[in-house]
């Protein structure tokens, strides 16, 4: 019991960015039309911000429970939970809440996000061994 909450500790940083992007995902939102520009929206920049952050918490909290090593496995566990995360919290918003909508340009912002956050994690990672 005791390691199991330890090991959940360590995830508490990810856990409480998770809420936070989970209350902010349910608010109501402004959809504005489609164009050209959605991939340079602040709206899209929040995403990759928002789920960079979740997925660099997500590495560190592995990187404390594996006691400061961190695979190529361990990377790519994180940026699959950090993704699936996004892409649910999409379905959702279209699926639950009024105002929202699905959006493809938010789960490749999301995803972009999570890869930025990982890369980040890695370079400061292999900066300090």
């Amino acid at each position: 019991m005791k390691a199991f909450i330890r090991n959940l500790t360590s995830f508490f940083p990810a856990i409480i960015w998770a809420l936070l992007i989970l209350y902010l995902s349910s608010g109501s939102g402004i959809q504005l039309p489609p164009s050209i520009w959605d991939f340079l929206a602040v709206d899209k920049i929040g995403h990759l911000v928002f789920y960079g952050i979740l997925a660099f918490l997500i590495v560190y909290g592995f990187y404390k429970i594996k006691n400061q090593t961190i695979n190529k496995k361990t990377l790519l566990i994180s940026l699959i939970i950090s993704s699936l995360y996004g892409i649910s919290l999409e379905f959702m918003q279209y699926s639950f809440f009024p105002n929202r909508y699905f959006e493809i340009l938010d789960i490749i912002a999301n995803i972009s996000g999570s890869l930025i956050g990982i890369l980040f994690f890695k370079y400061i990672y292999y900066k300090t061994r």
